[in-house]
């Protein structure tokens, strides 16, 4: 799933912790969501849309009617349940489409955010109240990915480096987003003619795909130490303040570092690890 979905619910938890004192509190929160995360493979099960009423399903349909017409196939819809049971009240499915090559996946999903503040920060423009996003994925040889979703502006997290993402502007047209991602195949096919990308033909082959893109996303967070400044500077939108700072260091700080109620909060810790690979759940 698009690192747009945690730029929103990351910059929603900063402003509603970190700007009223709690930086401490805010920062052990927001660095035991970025574990959990970001610990490896994600847990997934396929589901149908009328598990999610808050979802716009016009907007699956159309978006799988237009890429049906570009030559893509649904493959299913999936619920990430990692990230449910981090964000229970922002619950969405993500539906997975392929193109007749087999060399690009989709992933197409609706995110509302409900509850507590939200609706205030929607009302002035720090979260948007609905993110529709389209992310079209290759997954090329020996780890790295090329993505082309429409979140210029809006995804303010570094990828990792093994993942080469071209931002298009939102509204972008669907097919000007296939069109401009098919040309970047090309020229890496270009480029490197014998690094076709992998072919990714159906249910299992996709999400295994998907899985090996959280493992690198875990890899990159671990190694920048959980979040950067500049990275926290773009959802806070201004240098950061004596509280910034404090929860910044919260986040970043290795497990058993700290004392008082910072060393509270992380007492007992494991480090970050992988979560098992379970395959996806059809049932």
């Amino acid at each position: 799933m698009s690192l747009i979905f945690f730029t929103a619910i990351f910059t929603f938890i900063l402003l509603a912790l970190g700007r009223r004192g709690a930086a401490v509190r805010g920062g052990a929160r927001l660095r035991e969501e970025i574990d959990a995360l970001f610990g490896g493979e994600h847990e997934y099960r396929t589901v149908t849309p009328a598990d999610f009423p808050y979802a716009d399903v016009a907007f699956y349909d159309r978006i799988q009617r237009e890429l049906e017409a570009q030559g893509f196939r649904k493959v299913s819809d999936v619920e990430d349940l990692t990230l449910s049971r981090v964000y229970p009240e922002r619950r969405t499915f993500v539906r997975l489409l392929v193109d007749d090559a087999a060399l690009i996946r989709v992933g197409a999903f609706h995110l509302r955010a409900r509850g507590g503040m939200v609706g205030l920060f929607a009302a002035i423009g720090v979260v948007p109240r609905d993110l529709y996003v389209v992310e079209l994925v290759s997954e090329l040889p020996r780890g790295r990915f090329l993505i082309t979703a429409p979140t210029k502006g809006l995804d303010r997290l570094d990828p990792p480096p093994a993942m080469a993402v071209d931002r298009l502007p939102p509204g972008t047209p669907l097919a000007e987003l296939v069109a401009h991602h098919r040309r970047r195949i090309a020229e890496h096919l270009r480029r490197h003619p014998v690094h076709s990308p992998v072919e990714l033909r159906d249910h299992d082959g996709v999400m295994a795909s998907v899985q090996r893109g959280h493992v690198v996303a875990s890899v990159h967070r671990q190694k920048v130490g959980r979040l950067s400044k500049d990275e926290l500077e773009r959802m806070t939108g201004a240098p950061l303040g004596e509280e910034e700072e404090e929860m910044l260091r919260v986040v970043r700080r290795k497990d058993g570092d700290g004392e008082g109620e910072e060393g509270e909060a992380g007492k007992g810790e494991a480090p970050p690890k992988p979560a098992p690979g379970a395959k996806p759940d059809k049932s």
